[in-house]
């Protein structure tokens, strides 16, 4: 399934049978130098804002993977500009200008890609320096396009043929990666969504039960393993774990999903999200905690959700010390 953020602008009119808008811009990074858009070092920019969660998970793997060298960055801010566009204003962690083209405005982009263009204007992006284009604005594939398409240009402990047990997307684990991955994507990383921006209490309730039931599935697996697949990170765990660490601190709170909590209700699960959030293993290193801006959360949703004029208080310890 793709995967595509909330787009700037009004937030979307949610209904139980809601699907994510399918992205508009699909093209492939490769390493074969004849591709259309092959893997070159200093030829591509990840474009995102710290406070979305889609844009988290590629944040996540450019670190993880160690790809600052090979491939620019450009945030952009939450808040939006008189075009109701995100822009490049200096806070929430964002450029003042973008760095890449010096745009002004996140709608630039789009534009200067597809002149004329009338969709979304969404967070997570890849842009192409060279034929000034955007490449792919869908989550999921820019992260698989970040697992390995750049590899050729890595240390070889970084490469994904050299890691334990295959990686991040062992081939092994495909088809089973995907199946819990496209749950978790509509019943717990979108149904926080469908609980906070419900239209009725139907769906409402059918969110909220459809978000708990995944979360108890989620609570049993991880009693008998370390991550998701096993005892080490894969695409499930980088895709979990966004929506996971702002739970307690905005959709409990925001979003109305606030029947229980990850730090009290679902002890394997805060072990989970504590063990990589304190990037206790290795391989963790530098990727989670660092990408993990709580103040920026909240003051994201309390925007988002437009019920809220006010940026709450609490929790008064955003996650819990990893001993607790």
């Amino acid at each position: 399934m793709t995967s595509t953020a909330p787009a700037s602008g009004a937030p979307p009119k949610i209904s139980k049978d809601f699907t994510p808008p399918p992205s508009q811009f699909r093209s492939v990074i490769a390493p074969d130098p004849a591709s259309e858009f092959p893997a070159e070092p200093d030829r591509y920019a990840l474009y995102l804002h710290l406070g979305c969660p889609w844009a988290h998970r590629t944040n996540i793997v450019y670190r993880l993977k160690h790809l600052q060298p090979l491939i620019a960055l450009s945030i952009v801010s939450i808040h939006r500009d008189e075009s109701n566009s995100w822009a490049y204003d200096g806070t929430s962690g964002s450029d003042a200008v973008d760095p890449i083209e010096g745009f002004k405005n996140f709608k630039e982009l789009y534009e200067q890609a597809s002149p004329g263009y009338k969709g979304g204007y969404s967070v997570p992006l890849i842009w192409d320096r060279k034929k000034k284009t955007i490449v792919n604005n869908d989550s999921v594939e820019i992260i698989r396009m970040l697992f390995s398409a750049f590899d050729q240009f890595l240390d070889p402990e970084l490469r994904e043929a050299n890691k334990p047990d295959g990686g991040l997307r062992p081939e092994k684990l495909k088809k089973e990666i995907e199946k819990l991955s496209n749950q978790v994507e509509m019943d717990f990383n979108w149904g926080t969504y469908k609980c906070g921006m419900a239209q009725s209490q139907e769906d409402y309730d059918e969110a909220m039960e459809r978000l708990f039931g995944v979360l108890a599935e989620l609570e049993e697996r991880l009693s008998r393993s370390k991550y998701l697949f096993g005892d080490h990170i894969t695409e499930s765990d980088i895709r979990l774990f966004p929506t996971t660490v702002r739970f307690d601190v905005a959709y409990y709170t925001i979003f109305n999903c606030n029947w229980k909590q990850i730090r009290y209700d679902y002890l394997n699960i805060h072990r989970w999200l504590r063990q990589l959030y304190y990037e206790v293993d290795e391989e963790a290193k530098g990727a989670f905690k660092s990408t993990t801006h709580f103040e920026i959360f909240m003051e994201g949703y309390a925007i988002s959700a437009m019920r809220l004029k006010l940026i709450p208080w609490g929790p008064a310890v955003p996650i819990m010390p990893l001993d607790a």
